[in-house]
């Protein structure tokens, strides 16, 4: 991908929940902090079922366009799935939700937005104005831009290949439940408590006795590690140690100039040892 390209991350859609009673609805449900989301800030977040299994992740932000109005962005088939969940607490709040699938999405280089976009303000983790929204989370090389019409793109490259994308996301520990690995996973197995997508500080969620459990009692944690191999490899198959032993799965993986990329979610067996694809 040539640095002046654009990411088109086509996957991603809006959730979009509005009225009074979004706020309770979100901080009821979700594991990150809604007191933490602002017109300068967006949190990584993520939904669990009874048994602390996340169902999705998103990021959370603040739609800046309407009042008490907030915006979960993920991968589209994802969404519906946190959507049929919220939705069974929804009449119980002053909340409306839709998905938005007419936004377009683009990640786009740090030093590239600053670029061509000086008054963007990368100290915020959120910004809006008239021509797009920009949300950023961890260390990520990439940002992210959207909006309703993002024609003001229109005169630079887009690329369509995610990898550098992908090994940013691997760089940063960052995975994002697909609808292929939606309530197989708890959020320790996904790194989110090394991500702070899970704030072990706020009230209670669905799920949240059970994850509190596991941090703070369980003897080990899962380990999240970053493999390189020549081998490619589908995401969640298993690896192995040299024994054949399974020592953990594939999450995500990138493929750059014919090496690949790894991020691995490991289980108890796993104590540093090689890791065979």
């Amino acid at each position: 991908m040539e640095q002046s390209s654009l990411i088109n991350l086509e996957y991603l859609s809006i959730l979009e929940l509005n009225g009074k009673g979004s706020f309770e609805l979100l901080q009821g449900q979700i594991t990150s902090d809604m007191e933490k989301v602002s017109e300068d800030n967006c949190v990584l977040g993520s939904i669990c079922d009874v048994k602390g299994r996340v169902i999705g992740s998103f990021i959370t932000a603040i739609n800046s366009k309407k009042v008490d109005s907030y915006h979960l962005i993920g991968d589209q088939k994802v969404l519906e799935l946190i959507q049929n969940v919220l939705q069974k607490y929804q009449p119980f709040y002053d909340s409306k939700m839709s998905l938005e699938v007419g936004y377009k999405f683009y990640g786009i280089p740090a030093d590239w937005l600053k670029e061509n976009f000086p008054t963007a303000n990368l100290d915020k983790t959120y910004e809006s104005n008239d021509s797009f929204s920009r949300i950023h989370y961890l260390e990520k090389k990439f940002h992210i831009i959207y909006a309703q019409d993002l024609t003001v793109f229109d005169i630079y490259d887009i690329s369509n290949d995610k990898n550098e994308w992908k090994l940013d996301e691997i760089a940063n520990f960052n995975y994002e439940v697909t609808y292929d690995s939606s309530n197989k996973f708890t959020p320790h197995e996904l790194g989110y408590h090394l991500t702070s997508r899970v704030d072990f500080e706020k009230g209670c969620y669905t799920g949240q006795e059970i994850v509190a459990r596991m941090h703070y009692r369980a003897k080990k944690l899962p380990n999240i590690i970053i493999q390189k191999a020549d081998k490619e490899v589908k995401a969640l198959s298993k690896v192995y140690d040299e024994n054949q032993k399974p020592i953990g799965l594939v999450l995500m993986s990138s493929s750059i100039e014919g090496e690949n990329h790894y991020l691995l979610s490991m289980n108890k067996n796993y104590i540093d040892q090689k890791v065979i694809f």
